[in-house]
């Protein structure tokens, strides 16, 4: 049974490969051709006033939150598309393989290989889950946050249920793949802090376990990734750049601290919360719970 459906998930995954290509295929076919330079007529048939309004509507134009609702699916590209869908079978994939696991009769005899392997699927499937969801985002903030469909919540359940340590694996992981999806880059350190620091440290909700627990571990791994993009705010997105070649000079650190703080938390704190705040509500709801209690095995 495991042999054919990673078989199928291979399958499905060379199927989004070759449509990822075919469409980047037809989107250069279909690209319009270079404009000729010695082509005097379309030179002549520019209007360059309009293009220099234009220019300076855009220029003008202030940061803003946008609220999207699958903005994310809106504008996908078709690297996003290809790990999306990879995603999505990997979830399914192992949604069936857990619900068809046939009990071991040598269990007794080979508890912590079976055990390690079934924490492996759960973590994978969760991992997969939220990486699914990051994709439905309610809204986003303009230099980076948003506030998705409860992205982080399978994270938290497979920490609540198996503790910090995988908690802390799990969160690494999904932390990698945002980075690889959509990364951006401003200094090797923020790097660091704002993905595999930030979201590995959702997995400290492994400090309280079991479900009825479950809102406190959303609280305790909502609030550590909190704190790590807001330490990463007030060193480099603040009113004053600490570190990197953009550092301010002639500052001292007292003067930079405080309107760093004050700018970092007023950024984060309002799509990071709502995020925590969604997570909560739904580890509250008594059938989400009941579910997770049975599929996790608690």
């Amino acid at each position: 049974m495991v042999k054919k459906l990673i078989s199928l998930l291979m399958v499905l995954l060379l199927v989004c490969a070759a449509l990822g290509t075919a469409s980047m295929a037809l989107a250069e076919d279909a690209a319009p051709d270079a404009a000729d330079p010695n082509d005097t007529t379309t030179i002549g048939a520019m209007d360059e006033p309009a293009q220099a309004e234009d220019v300076s509507e855009t220029a003008e134009e202030e940061p803003h939150i946008e609220f999207v609702l699958f903005e994310k699916l809106r504008k996908v590209d078709t690297k996003g598309w290809i790990m999306f869908a990879a995603a999505l079978v990997l979830t399914v994939s192992l949604i069936v393989f857990l619900a068809t696991r046939k009990k071991d009769k040598d269990l007794a005899q080979n508890t912590a290989k079976v055990s390690t392997t079934l924490i492996l699927c759960q973590g994978a499937l969760c991992v997969a889950m939220s990486f699914a969801l990051s994709y439905i985002k309610l809204f986003s903030m303009p230099a980076g946050g948003s506030v998705t469909l409860a992205s982080m919540l399978p994270l938290m359940v497979f920490a609540n249920r198996h503790g910090v340590k995988w908690g802390l694996f799990a969160g690494l992981v999904y932390g990698l793949l945002q980075f690889i999806q959509k990364p951006e880059i401003y200094h090797w350190i923020d790097v660091i802090l704002e993905y595999p620091v930030a979201f590995a440290l959702i997995g400290l909700g492994g400090l309280t376990k079991g479900v009825r627990n479950l809102p406190f571990s959303v609280l305790i791994g909502g609030t550590a990734r909190f704190l790590a993009h807001f330490v990463a705010g007030v060193v480099f997105f603040g009113e004053y750049v600490m570190i990197g070649q953009d550092a301010a000079s002639g500052v001292s650190f007292g003067q930079m601290i405080w309107p760093n703080v004050v700018a970092s938390f007023l950024y984060n704190a309002p799509y990071m919360f709502a995020d925590i705040a969604i997570c909560f509500l739904i580890a509250l709801l008594p059938p989400f719970r009941n579910a997770i209690k049975k599929a996790l095995k608690y």
